[in-house]
């Protein structure tokens, strides 16, 4: 509480001592006998005590002087720190001069500063992890499409860099005349603009341009959404669709006409009866075929299916499928062939599981290979297949299929794995089949921790190759 009015007591107390002073000894200097009468004595007494007062009130003016010019630099450096952004501490009140009053002011203004700059630090810092993490691309123009603003989703799908982006021309960065007359329009018109943008055949785009303006800034804002997955998956739905309408149309419109021809006499008789309702089984075998197809695909997608998997040799899983098929290949004159090499390392399988992809890929190479070629299998290590961490210790298998059949065109060949979906090549006269057995084998190897892929040219065959993780406690023997 002392050091409160302490300066406010000096300041008072100063001016009043002086005067104090003087006064003492004026009336020294005149009451001494030497000055009794004397006009000159009194002159030199006023003299001295008019010096001594002006002294004092120069003492006490740059005292004082000094005092305002030190609040007044604490409050010029605590007014360019909060100019800065830095929040600045408050500056010391020393006594109760009148620019105490504007030291308080000033102090309940940093406090109000500091909470108000606390604030936007916080929303600023909201703001930047939204912009950085969110999966939409961002972007802000001027009024003449200077790009002021992109975060890292927009970077990455307009192909640019921040470093690039910002300052150029909004034409310049999006490089696609829809969006370019989308902007140029919510220019215009300043009402917001959306639309569906298809760029290419790898990205598909919900772009909205949304002009904007306020006091202090004009632009537009454009959000770009990556729907590529979400158009990707409704062409796959919407090719389910056809595609599973055409394989229930021709078994269907077969039953149909056996129906049909039965019911127009054909029943009369036997021979052509038999015949019809042997054409009719093998059509409703097909469709229990399919049925059956699709609910073990569904039961794998949806891990209802759950895997058995132990240590299994390669030849385990591959010998049972080409014992199964080899009265195929013999009726269609085409040779198999098995290569294994020696000391071959376990694979973690469900062989059961397994064998099935197996003797998918073995009946489609017979299938569409011609008579007298060969279909050769064979397997070999390597170190990792790209797929985890544990393959790159541990290594995998990949097992091939090679056939020398029409083959796959490079159009074709990365859909080959859809459900349903065959090739032209598959669908001549006579092939058969559901076109779901490679969507089945593809969930099958993929539940492993593998991947299938194949590599065929038209007319030159294919090779179909999955692969499987190396059982952990078995190590592969020196050759």
């Amino acid at each position: 509480m002392l050091s409160k009015y302490s300066a406010p007591l000096r300041n008072a107390l100063l001016p009043s001592l002086a005067v104090l002073l003087i006064m003492v000894g004026l009336r020294a200097s005149l009451s001494a006998p030497d000055c009794a009468g004397s006009t000159s004595c009194l002159d030199l007494a006023l003299a001295a005590a008019t010096a001594v007062l002006l002294l004092s009130l120069l003492v006490l003016a740059n005292f004082r002087s000094r005092h305002r010019r030190r609040t007044m630099t604490l409050l010029s450096a605590a007014a360019k720190r909060a100019a800065d952004g830095v929040p600045p501490a408050p500056v010391l009140v020393q006594d109760r001069s009148e620019l105490s009053e504007l030291t308080h002011d000033f102090n309940r203004m940093l406090e109000g500063f500091a909470s108000k700059l606390s604030d936007i630090s916080e929303e600023n810092k909201q703001l930047a992890v939204l912009s950085e993490y969110t999966t939409d691309g961002a972007l802000i123009t001027d009024e003449l499409g200077s790009v002021q603003f992109i975060n890292p989703a927009a970077t990455q799908l307009l192909n640019c860099s921040p470093a690039r982006a910002v300052g150029s021309q909004v034409a310049e960065l999006l490089r696609h005349h829809q969006l370019i007359e989308l902007w140029q329009t919510a220019r215009a018109s300043g009402r917001r603009q959306v639309q569906a943008v298809e760029i290419g055949s790898t990205l598909f785009l919900h772009a909205a341009v949304t002009p904007f303006s306020d006091a202090e800034a004009k632009g537009f804002l454009i959000i770009l959404q990556d729907l590529t997955h979400v158009r990707r998956l409704e062409t796959v739905r919407r090719d389910f669709i056809s595609n599973i309408s055409h394989e229930l149309r021709t078994p269907l419109a077969s039953v149909r006409a056996v129906i049909e021809t039965l019911q127009d006499g054909a029943l009369e008789e036997p021979d052509v009866a038999r015949r019809f309702l042997s054409h009719a089984e093998r059509e409703v075998d097909t469709l229990s075929q399919m049925v059956q197809e699709l609910m073990e695909l569904s039961r794998i997608e949806s891990g209802q299916a759950p895997l058995t998997l132990n240590p299994t040799t390669v030849s385990e899983l591959l010998l049972i499928p080409l014992d199964r098929l080899r009265s195929q290949a013999k009726r269609k004159k085409v040779d198999l062939i098995l290569d294994l090499p020696p000391a071959l390392p376990a694979v973690m399988a469900d062989a059961a599981r397994v064998q099935q992809v197996a003797t998918n890929l073995i009946h489609n190479a017979i299938k569409f290979s011609p008579a007298g070629s060969s279909v050769k299998l064979w397997a070999h290590v390597v170190q990792s297949d790209g797929r985890d961490d544990a393959d790159k210790e541990h290594g995998a298998v990949v097992i091939s299929v090679k056939d020398n059949g029409v083959g796959i065109s490079a159009e074709d060949l990365p859909r080959i794995f859809e459900r349903f979906f065959k090739s032209d090549r598959a669908r001549t006269r006579g092939s058969g089949g559901t076109g779901l057995g490679l969507a089945i084998a593809r969930h099958i190897v993929q539940a492993h921790g593998g991947r299938i892929w194949a590599v065929s040219k038209e007319g030159k065959g294919s090779t179909f190759m999955f692969t499987l993780p190396i059982a952990r406690q078995t190590t592969r023997a020196a050759s």
